[in-house]
C-alpha cells in the first residue's frame, strides 16, 4: 500500500486484530518498520491492542457471569415454589 495512506478508521476489526495479532512478538524497532511499511502509527497499533485485550477482559466477566446465571435461577424458582 505505499502512497496509500489508510486512517485507523479504514481497518476493518478483523484487520486490525489481524495486525495486533501479527506484530505482538516484534521488538519495537521491527514493529516501527512494519508500521511504516503498512502506512501505520506505531500508536495506533498499540491503541488497536488496547481495545482487543479490553475486550477480552469483558469478554471473560461476562463468561462468568453467565455461568452463575443458571445457579441464581433455580434459586428463584426455588423461592417462587414457596
Amino acid at each position: 500500500m505505499p502512497g496509500n495512506r489508510n486512517t485507523a478508521d479504514d481497518w476493518s476489526p478483523e484487520s486490525k486484530l489481524a495486525i495486533v495479532i501479527e506484530t505482538a512478538s516484534r521488538s519495537e524497532a521491527e514493529l516501527n518498520c512494519y508500521c511504516r511499511e503498512k502506512g501505520l502509527y506505531v500508536e495506533q497499533v498499540q491503541c488497536w491492542k488496547a481495545a482487543c485485550l479490553q475486550s477480552a477482559s469483558q469478554q471473560k466477566g461476562q463468561d462468568q457471569a453467565t455461568q452463575k446465571q443458571p445457579r441464581r435461577i433455580k434459586n428463584l424458582q426455588a423461592e417462587v415454589r414457596r
